[in-house]
C-alpha cells in the first residue's frame, strides 16, 4: 500500500539506519500490518546489523542461503515470474506474519549490473501487492544513489523520510535545496533530526521559523539503551518492552519519539483506516 524510503544527504551521524529499524519495529508491534524491511545496500551493511539475520534465522525460516533476498528478487523480476504470491518466499520473518526482512545483494552493484535502476521499482512494486508497508533504508550521501540502487529507492518511495543533525551547516545546506535530490522535490517528507537535544538552540521551532517550513519535523533523541539493543541484535525485543517504562525512564524520549513519528507516517500516507493500533491491555 506504500513504500517508505530512509535517507540523509549527510555522510554519517545522522541516525538514518537507527530510525529506519526503530520506526519499523514500533510499526510491527503496534499495528496490525504486514511489513517488509530492505535496504539498497550490500548483504551485511546499515539495518542488518540490528537484528538476527545470519545462519540461524536462515535456519529457522527454512530459506536457502544462497537464494535469498535482493539478488534473488532482482533475478525473479528480470525474468518476470517475481509476484505477489511468491515474494515472501525470498525474505526471512522476523516476526511471525508481521515483518519480514529482505536482505542487501552480495555485490555492491547488485546481482545484475546496470538492471538495479529498473529492476528495484518493480519489486517494490510487486510488494505493495502482498505487503502492508514497505520500509527501506536509502542509505545516506547524495553521491552514487544511482550505483548503489538508492536512488531507485527514493525515486519510487511514496513518503521519504530524511534524518538531519543540529548541525546548522547541514541543516542550512538541506533547507536552501543544495543537498536535495530530484526524487524529493516531487514528492513528500518528513524531517528527522538524529540525537535530538532539546536545550539546544536548534529546537524543532526555531528551525521551522529559520526556514520556513511547515512540514513535519520529528527530533529523535540519543539513546544508549537503543544501542545496546542494536549492538545485542535485539532492537526487536527493546521497543517491545519500552512500552512498559514510565516517563522517568532514560530511553522513554526515544520510545515517545518514534512512536510520535511512526504514527505520523502511517498518516501522511493514509493507512490509519486499512492498518489498525493493537490493542496492548489485551
Amino acid at each position: 500500500m506504500g513504500t517508505v524510503a530512509f535517507w540523509s544527504p549527510l555522510q554519517g551521524g545522522s541516525g538514518s539506519t537507527a530510525h529506519t529499524v526503530s520506526v519499523t519495529s514500533m510499526i510491527g508491534l503496534e499495528y496490525r500490518a504486514r511489513l517488509l524491511l530492505g535496504h539498497g545496500g550490500a548483504a551485511g551493511e546499515r539495518i542488518e546489523g540490528a537484528f538476527q539475520t545470519g545462519k540461524e534465522a536462515l535456519n529457522c525460516s527454512f530459506v536457502s542461503r544462497q537464494d535469498y533476498g535482493m539478488d534473488a528478487l532482482e533475478r525473479l523480476s528480470l525474468n518476470r515470474r517475481l509476484n505477489k504470491e511468491n515474494i515472501r518466499d525470498y525474505t526471512v520473518p522476523l516476526m511471525f506474519d508481521r515483518l519480514d526482512f529482505v536482505a542487501g545483494n552480495e555485490k555492491r552493484e547488485g546481482t545484475l549490473p546496470g538492471y538495479r535502476s529498473s529492476l528495484l521499482p518493480s519489486i517494490l512494486s510487486c510488494a505493495n501487492e502482498y505487503y502492508d508497508l514497505v520500509l527501506m533504508d536509502a542509505g545516506c550521501g547524495c553521491e552514487e544513489l544511482d550505483l548503489r540502487g538508492d536512488g531507485a529507492l527514493l525515486s519510487a518511495a511514496d513518503l521519504i523520510v530524511v534524518s538531519l543533525t543540529q548541525n546548522i551547516q547541514s541543516l542550512e545546506n538541506f533547507f536552501s535545496g543544495s543537498q536535495l535530490p530530484v526524487a524529493l522535490q516531487h514528492k513528500p517528507y518528513i524531517v528527522v533530526i538524529g540525537r535530538y537535544d532539546s536545550d539546544s538552540y536548534c529546537t524543532i521551532q526555531n528551525v521551522k521559523k529559520r526556514f520556513g517550513f511547515n512540514g513535519s519535523i520529528h527530533g529523535i533523541p540519543y539513546s544508549t539503551d537503543f544501542l545496546d539493543a542494536w549492538n545485542m541484535k535485539s532492537v526487536l525485543s527493546f521497543i517491545h518492552r519500552s512500552r512498559h517504562m514510565n516517563k522517568h525512564h532514560p530511553a522513554f524520549s526515544f520510545y515517545e519519539s518514534v512512536r510520535s513519528l511512526s504514527g505520523d507516517i502511517i498518516g501522511q500516507l493514509n493507512l490509519s483506516a486499512s492498518v489498525k493500533k493493537m490493542d496492548w491491555g489485551a
